[in-house]
């Protein structure tokens, strides 16, 4: 019996171990419409912990971000540095590693505090496809308004990646 419980205590830290973060975030951003904006918000997101690569494109709209190994940072950090810089945060394709967990009826994958849903719109082949445990994935973060951030996001897959 005292072996049983060591064997659960022992799953249940491994299991808290799985590296669960963010990779990558390619994250739209509204509002930018001059060169010294851009630079202006390069130079917040640079600030950030966690954070390995930046590089805002005007001509894109967007913040390119690639994250550290090891890295904390949440969506919602990244997308409230992008609206304390003076812009709003719009949709964003992220890379994520995360335990993927079925609740009720939705997938969702856990990471740094934050909830990612997948939506009825991720292709039924990509969901069929799904098994619990740790996972990396492509996905397309809806958009959110900005007063309304709360860590919890709505997901479609894109591609599920090799971990």
């Amino acid at each position: 019996m005292k072996r049983l419980g060591i064997i659960a205590l022992l799953t249940i830290f491994s299991l808290s171990g799985v590296m669960a973060q963010l990779i990558k975030v390619d994250q739209e951003v509204f509002g930018m419409d001059c060169a010294p904006c851009a630079y202006g918000l390069e130079r917040g997101l640079k600030k950030m912990d966690g954070l390995e690569k930046v590089q805002v494109s005007l001509n894109d709209g967007k913040a390119y971000l690639k994250l550290a190994s090891d890295n904390k940072l949440t969506l919602q950090k990244i997308q409230e540095e992008v609206r304390n810089n003076g812009f709003s945060a719009k949709n964003a394709e992220v890379t994520i590693v995360g335990q993927l967990v079925k609740n009720e009826n939705a997938w969702q994958v856990n990471v740094n505090g934050e909830t990612f849903i997948v939506s009825s719109d991720t292709p039924s082949e990509i969901v069929k496809s799904l098994n619990t445990g740790k996972i990396k994935l492509k996905v397309f973060v809806k958009d959110k308004e900005d007063n309304h951030l709360n860590g919890t996001w709505d997901i479609r897959i894109v591609e599920v990646l090799k971990s």
